[in-house]
């Protein structure tokens, strides 16, 4: 197959890159002009990056390029100010649409979007497709739009559709100040960090584990159908914490309680992977003390 992958430069995008790589699918690595991540796309003969902006898909001159599926992980204002921005959130919609039109017209017979947990909001139960949705920030809200929306037009499109709701990944790629990247900094270099109590039950993916089930999905996914990834196994979130120190500086003590929990912090976040594995026969396989 040749896949089109927007975002290419994100975590995600590269690690979805290298397992199409390991495959031997092509790839059409959609990334920002100038981006300053580019080294992170893996370098191959089977990989073509082409320059292109978001706000570009829509007339974008696609001459010459072919792809069988496309990848949309491209999603402006990923910040935590630009998260609660409705404006800035209601532009990653439009742009969702046109990467529907850009796949359309480059030949692709399938969209894969990434959505997101935050789509679910707060519901406490482990999460499935037909989970009700109430999201609580504008974040949320966009994304689950863009996922109705662009189900909508890949049906005008005459394209097979798939929405995938990321639970938590991490990895190498993960950018900084997210909870595990801060967390090793700080024990590599004994610096105090305070954190929340730490109960919530959480489930982290490795970004390896995640680009591998993108890949799947573009090969095997039902039409049609929202998957919700994650490893399918919910931890206290402190347990994850004390894994890493252990792993980095098994002395260093955080200090947990510092910090109450967000009015809308959600306390039970685990994915239900039984379709997705069944569909496409995808399995998590990195262990996070690994």
């Amino acid at each position: 197959m040749t896949i089109a992958i927007t975002g290419a430069t994100s975590m995600l995008g590269a690690a979805t890159i290298k397992k199409c790589l390991e495959k031997k699918h092509s790839v059409l690595a959609f990334a920002r002009k100038g981006s300053a991540k580019i080294s992170r796309i893996p370098k191959s003969q089977l990989v073509k990056v082409v320059e292109c902006d978001l706000d570009q898909m829509k007339d974008f001159d696609c001459k010459g390029l072919s792809a069988d599926a496309f990848i949309h992980f491209g999603w402006a204002f990923t910040d935590k100010s630009g998260r609660n921005d409705v404006s800035k959130q209601l532009a990653n919609v439009q742009y969702t649409i046109d990467a529907v039109c850009l796949a359309k017209k480059i030949g692709c017979k399938k969209f894969i979007g990434a959505g997101s947990q935050a789509e679910y909001g707060t519901p406490n139960v482990t999460l499935k497709a037909d989970t009700p949705v109430n999201p609580l920030v504008p974040y949320g809200v966009a994304k689950y739009a863009a996922g109705r929306l662009s189900a909508m037009e890949c049906k005008n499109q005459g394209l097979e559709y798939n929405w995938i709701r990321i639970l938590s990944v991490y990895g190498p790629n993960d950018n900084d100040g997210t909870l595990l990247s801060q967390l090793v900094y700080n024990a590599k270099n004994n610096i105090p960090m305070g954190l929340s109590a730490c109960e919530q039950i959480w489930d982290y993916l490795h970004e390896d584990d995640a680009g591998a089930a993108f890949v799947s999905v573009a090969e095997n996914g039902v039409d049609g159908k929202i998957y919700p990834l994650g490893s399918g196994v919910g931890r206290p979130l402190k347990d994850y914490v004390e894994k890493a120190i252990k792993a980095v500086n098994p002395e260093y003590k955080p200090e947990y309680g510092k910090y109450p929990y967000s009015p809308i912090q959600p306390m039970f976040l685990q994915a239900d992977i039984s379709e997705l594995s069944k569909d496409t026969g995808w399995n998590p396989l990195v262990r996070f003390y690994e």
